[in-house]
């Protein structure tokens, strides 16, 4: 009883170095839980005999010396001069020495310099001891900053997920790829000039690991619009593009999860991880993912997610290493993961040699994205993520909320309250100033009633800023606004405008008389020498334009409109003659019916991708 009561006491009782009492742990067969004292002076004899715990005795006895010790095993090189990054034991070991024999340790025989291993040993464990109470530290020594980058990921405690549409996994990832875009030249030919590389936003279901939906973002940097044209290309009805390289682009049951039925159409999921990006947690983004979605944002600050972890939120960082490694790494145009592994010297000359466009970069996204959703995967039973969905449709697994799809096409819509201007006063009919047009119409052209008074304007189509709606203060529709010159003319959205008005104020363009649009493409188009990068605005206005020529005919103001600046289109005058469109040009557009740089409608062609042999695979 007295031995029970004596362990107890002196071995169950201790701190553990967890913080907690040792417990019943202390009661191991031959578990040391104190180190070893050394009482007596460190003396070795002639064959270096007699320095047990020799080292325990110097560190506590100079303290000094025990805190140079551990800044030199914890000095990490985090600047950006020339440093010794990796080091070995030995340099340690080897300063040790050093600086014991200058604080006369072997003059008086304090340590056994005549031992085989002059203490290496007992050095290697006590900076293994160091690092294992610095783990951080240990982990740059061990595999740089990105080894310590992982250890900041959570725990996964609250990671697991039990029900699909639990959890999605959103994020942007820079394409690894150089592309090119066609511009023409004063002499009537075209020439291929380098964009800056590109952005796709995607969002991933985790538990079947299926792509919901996902967007390529044209801009250098991805901004809410794209993150939130992402969100509404998941919630919305898919319909797969035309592809012009491959007569079979996508496999048997491929696309996104509308293509297995309406069932799936606007489906809300309950959680989005994000990795805390300025554009993804904005309170624009944060505030149409809970009104429109119902889903909670989770980011560093409030779920599990550390910054800048990639083990936090694997599904998405997975696809997009499969995205690279399956996709555009295997072409020759890519810029590869790693600029040291690369397999092409100059990528650019790639691109223009081959003129691989951007557009075509949106069908090889498509099959890419689409065919992965019909792919296999290990982790899923060798399911496909779709075949996973279809699996807990049958079971009545899925959720039953859907959105609301006229919320859904209000994801993109902007408005701002604005002042009628104008009236009998001033000699103008009634109109309305926004986003730096002027904005009227028959509907609020005999609305005196309506001078001075603030209305709702909302530019409810994102790509065509040249019409608005108008309401009252309490939500009565007035009617829809046109805007005046010189924004009447070409479909544009406001971003668009936005920096067609930034060159204008820099006194770089002027569309005094003409149509801004199509002044800002010559301006773009005709630089001289095409020293100035290709502005981001004009690749979406090119993409614009593109997806206006599907229902070009059907618009006949805009039709008419064209037509005055003199933009050819396959139709017929009022004499019944067809108008022909000159088909000897190279097309910058490889889509049915769309525009080139310079306005002209095409008709549809296939042109072949360089990249056509991935696609066979």
């Amino acid at each position: 009883m007295k031995q029970a009561v004596r362990l107890i006491r002196e071995r169950c009782t201790v701190p553990h170095p967890d913080g907690r009492p040792y417990g019943f742990r202390a009661l191991v067969r031959r578990l040391r839980i104190n180190e070893m004292v050394r009482r007596k002076p460190v003396k070795p004899d002639a064959f270096g005999r007699g320095a047990v715990g020799a080292m325990n005795s110097l560190l506590q006895l100079d303290v000094d010396f025990r805190r140079k010790l551990d800044s030199k095993i914890l000095r990490s090189f985090q600047g950006k001069g020339l440093a010794e990054v990796k080091r070995p034991r030995s340099s340690v070991w080897r300063w040790f020495l050093d600086e014991l024999r200058t604080r006369g340790y072997e003059m008086r025989n304090e340590w056994p310099f005549n031992s085989g291993s002059l203490g290496y040993g007992a050095l290697c464990r006590y900076v293994d001891k160091v690092l294992s109470t610095n783990p951080h530290i240990a982990a740059r020594e061990a595999g740089g900053q990105t080894l310590e980058r992982k250890l900041r990921a959570g725990d996964g405690v609250d990671r697991p997920v039990a029900r699909p549409y639990q959890r999605v996994e959103m994020d942007a990832h820079k394409l690894d790829g150089r592309f090119c875009v066609l511009m023409p030249e004063a002499s009537g030919g075209w020439v291929p000039r380098i964009i800056h590389r590109l952005w796709v936003v995607v969002i991933i279901e985790v538990t079947t690991r299926a792509v919901l939906g996902y967007h390529l973002s044209l801009g250098r940097e991805v901004n809410k619009k794209d993150v939130m044209r992402a969100i509404k290309h998941a919630v919305s009805p898919w319909s797969p593009l035309p592809v012009t390289f491959s007569e079979r682009p996508l496999a048997d049951g491929a696309g996104l999860p509308p293509v297995l039925g309406d069932d799936f159409v606007g489906l809300c999921w309950d959680e989005t991880s994000v990795d805390g990006a300025l554009a993804e947690t904005c309170a624009a983004v944060r505030r149409q993912l809970t009104d429109v979605i119902g889903s909670r944002v989770l980011e560093p600050e409030n779920s599990f997610a550390i910054r800048r972890s990639l083990d936090d939120r694997p599904f998405i960082e997975t696809f997009f290493r499969t995205l690279g490694d399956r996709g555009l790494q295997r072409l020759s145009n890519s810029t590869g993961a790693n600029t040291k592994a690369r397999r092409v010297n100059d990528p650019d000359q790639v691109a223009v040699a081959s003129q691989f466009q951007y557009e075509y970069l949106e069908e090889l996204l498509q099959s890419l994205i689409c065919n992965a959703n019909a792919t296999p995967h290990s982790s899923l039973g060798y399911r496909s993520p779709l075949q996973m969905l279809a699996y807990f449709r049958d079971r009545n697994m899925l959720p039953t909320r859907k959105a609301n799809q006229n919320l859904v096409q209000g994801l993109l819509s902007h408005r701002k309250l604005r002042i009628v201007r104008g009236g009998a006063k001033s000699g103008r009919p009634p109109h309305v100033n926004f986003e730096g047009a002027s904005y009227g119409g028959p509907a609020i052209r005999d609305r005196e009633d309506l001078v001075g008074k603030q209305v709702w304007i909302i530019n409810h189509l994102e790509e065509d800023a040249r019409v608005v709606r108008c309401t009252t203060l309490d939500g009565q529709l007035i009617g829809v606004l046109r805007a005046a010159p010189p924004w009447h003319r070409l479909p544009h959205s406001l971003a668009v405008r936005s920096s067609i008005l930034s060159l204008q104020a820099q006194k770089r363009i002027s569309s005094l008389g003409n149509d801004a649009v199509q002044t800002f493409m010559q301006y773009v188009e005709m630089q001289p020498g095409k020293k100035l990068p290709v502005h981001p605005a004009y690749l979406s206005l090119r993409r614009i334009l593109a997806a206006a020529a599907k229902t070009f005919e059907g618009d006949a103001a805009a039709q008419r409109a064209m037509t005055s600046l003199g933009i050819g289109l396959p139709q017929k005058s009022e004499a019944s003659e067809e108008v022909h469109v000159d088909q000897s040009s190279p097309h910058n557009i490889a889509q049915p019916g769309s525009f080139n740089s310079a306005g002209r409608s095409l008709r549809s062609e296939k042109r072949k991708l360089p990249a056509k042999r991935l696609a066979a695979d």
